[in-house]
């Protein structure tokens, strides 16, 4: 493992800071939206929503949510997926979105993605409750990707903590993903969201591996998080667990393609989850300097 004493302080420090990459990773799939000949409010409605959640994460860092609070919030978030089985419009037997002002979102890949790195910042049974509902929400969806990316999240989660509620959530998640799988999904791929990489590659070879660039962009924060971070490595291996599923599910299936893809709801999803990154920063001690939004 690398020790951060052997490294540049400064240069961990902004590696270990999320948000920059997502900035980094919203403009090369811009770019190639542009290039690809994507209608214009594709891009402005990115940026929009990166704008949106930079904000929100800096509210979650200044906020410093108790675990009671993020018990309370996870378990509000899976009551958001449940609504969204019975009041979200069905697309070829898929209820995963919520439409406002003309726009699409999607609660689970907005949402999942945070509460995932509450819980393992803050192992209250609530949050486990809430990750338990969340767990039948998604197979009732069904959503095969975020189903995926939850259970594989709490699997590593369980490489560095062990214990009964983390045990029997990971086992109601996979009992979840098991019966998306079993579950037919015929949703087909919208140009510009699903199916981007194989997309960009057919457009030209150079955009491809702008997209395969921005992917492992997206990643380094929970890269650098897990070599050189001790006391919350798990952290920063559940952050990086979660979005390497999203992105994985996206480049095998018609899932949603975070950040480099249209979507608002993976760009904010991205970002409060990295507030809650940047949160464990603050609360460090030692000689690294804090990372300010």
């Amino acid at each position: 493992m690398l020790r951060p004493e052997d490294l540049d302080p400064r240069a961990v420090r902004y590696c270990l800071s999320p948000l920059p990459f997502a900035a980094g990773s919203v403009a090369l799939g811009a770019a190639y939206m542009r290039m690809a000949g994507a209608p214009p409010r594709y891009i402005l409605i990115n940026v929009g929503a990166l704008a949106v959640g930079v904000l929100i994460a800096r509210f979650i860092r200044e906020a410093r949510p108790s675990p009671q609070l993020a018990g309370t919030l996870t378990a509000a978030a899976a009551l958001a997926l449940l609504a969204t089985v019975v009041r979200g419009p069905s697309v070829d037997g898929a209820s995963r979105w919520i439409p406002v002002a003309g726009i699409s979102f999607q609660p689970s890949l907005m949402l999942l993605p945070v509460v995932i790195v509450f819980f393992a910042k803050n192992p209250h049974w609530l949050s486990a409750i809430g990750l338990l509902v969340a767990g039948v929400a998604l197979a009732l969806q069904p959503d095969r990707a975020m189903a995926g990316a939850l259970a594989a999240a709490l699997a590593v989660l369980r490489l560095y903590r062990r214990d009964a509620l983390l045990t029997l959530t990971l086992a109601v998640a996979s009992c979840g993903f098991a019966a998306t799988l079993v579950s037919t999904d015929r949703v087909p791929p919208a140009p510009f969201v699903e199916r981007v990489v194989q997309s960009a590659f057919a457009f030209d070879a150079f955009a491809g591996i702008a997209i395969v660039v921005a992917f492992a962009v997206m990643l380094i924060p929970a890269i650098v998080g897990v070599l050189t971070r001790k006391e919350d490595k798990a952290l920063f291996a559940v952050f990086g667990a979660t979005w390497l599923a999203v992105i994985a599910f996206a480049i095998i299936g018609n899932y949603p393609t975070p950040l480099v893809g249209y979507g608002a709801s993976g760009i904010i999803g991205y970002c409060l989850s990295s507030g809650l990154l940047a949160l464990s920063q603050l609360a460090r001690s030692g000689p690294w300097p804090a990372i300010r939004l």
